[in-house]
């Protein structure tokens, strides 16, 4: 049995899995000489999985599994490109891994669902950007998120430098001629702008043509927001020339040389953020509205009967709000039990789950940002 390694979600993983379904979430550490912590803590989250799937499946049953989380433990290089957490999850036959960018709490679960509430709130600013890299002689595109960043391979037919967009066109010198001196006709030039001058005609024909291929080429078909990276005396011309409706108003200084791709990532963070909460004012605003239409609800029973009917637009749910049980989907009732069981996970969770699967929108907000005290809120669809 081995693991894979994803950053994609959600991941069609999580569908149609048998229990026992095992959650292990841990903080890690980027320094190397924190791994062997990190792989002892491990050892231990694997024990308590081990104690709870014992209470119900045989040790034949569960051998395979433990097997590949001993591989894991002790596997150096896993360990050495641990980021500041892991997220992973198992089945008695497969296992994916997230590694996470920012620290999340350690714990595991053991249930007949995944707990994927801390994989939602990580993944839910993951807005996809494509980042147009700019200097004066040519252009490259990446696509990426707050995580990952990746250049992509454009086709053949797409000119990238300015040789190849405006070839051996050059801009006309700006000369005029008119007749002086009398009768003797002849012709005196006179020229203006110069070098410089032209040099400046043929970058904005150079940034309107990129702006050109970018938009038909790549920005129509991904529909992504455009963000420019360039040198900041380009921004302003750039922008002033582009007809992309996709680009953003806030653009980058620099060049795809001159950053890491952390710090790329850093700026793109910033941006998501910027958009995830605009986003989450007006979906409150929309909450709130239709609370005297009864179109939005923060009762537990009644939403979770909304999202077996699959009636649920958007979903709320406190980051630490916990209660422990799981829904029947067939009575839309739930049953209340502790963790310890290997059957029993959080309702919360499963509920978020209820929603992804119907096609809704699901958030994990702190308490201070919930739009109700209750810790779980929703807006129906219908």
């Amino acid at each position: 049995m081995k693991y894979k390694i994803v950053n994609n979600f959600p991941n069609e993983f999580f569908t149609d899995k048998q229990a026992p379904l095992i959650s292990i979430y841990q903080e890690t550490s980027r320094h190397l000489t924190d791994n062997k912590r990190d792989a002892l803590v491990f050892k231990n989250l694997v024990k308590e999985v081990e104690s709870s799937l014992t209470k119900k499946y045989s040790d034949k049953e569960i051998k395979p599994l433990m097997e590949m989380f001993d591989a894991i433990e002790n596997e150096s290089t896993f360990w050495s490109h641990a980021y500041d957490s892991i997220a992973l999850f198992a089945s008695l036959d497969d296992c994916i891994i997230y590694t996470l960018k920012s620290p999340t709490r350690t714990f595991t679960v053991v249930a007949d669902s995944f707990h994927i509430k801390p994989l939602i709130q990580y993944f839910q600013i993951m807005q996809t950007y494509q980042i147009l890299d700019l200097d004066a002689q040519s252009f490259q595109i990446f696509e990426g998120n707050p995580y990952h960043i990746e250049k992509l391979v454009l086709n053949d037919d797409i000119p990238t430098t300015k040789d190849q967009i405006l070839g051996t066109e050059l801009t006309d010198s700006y000369q005029t001629h008119g007749t002086y001196g009398g009768a003797s006709g002849k012709a005196t030039f006179h020229g203006h702008g110069g070098k410089k001058a032209e040099e400046e005609i043929d970058l904005e024909r150079f940034f309107r043509r990129i702006d050109k291929i970018v938009n038909e080429k790549i920005s129509k078909s991904s529909k992504l927001p455009l963000i420019l990276l360039s040198p900041s005396e380009y921004h302003s011309l750039f922008q002033e020339v582009s007809d992309n409706l996709f680009l953003e108003e806030e653009s980058i200084s620099g060049s795809f040389e001159t950053f890491d791709k952390e710090e790329l990532e850093k700026h793109l963070e910033e941006f998501a953020t910027i958009t995830f909460n605009k986003l989450k004012e007006k979906l409150m605003d929309q909450y709130h509205e239709l609370r005297a239409s009864e179109k939005s609800s923060d009762q537990l029973f009644e939403i979770i009967s909304a999202a077996i009917d699959g009636r649920i637009e958007v979903l709320f749910i406190e980051t630490d709000k916990i209660i422990s049980g799981k829904i029947d989907r067939v009575t839309k009732k739930i049953m209340t039990e502790p963790f310890s069981n290997p059957e029993y996970d959080d309702i919360l969770d499963d509920l978020a789950q209820l929603a992804l699967e119907k096609g809704g929108q699901v958030y994990v907000l702190d308490k201070e940002e919930m739009p109700t005290e209750s810790g779980v809120a929703a807006i129906y669809r219908y």
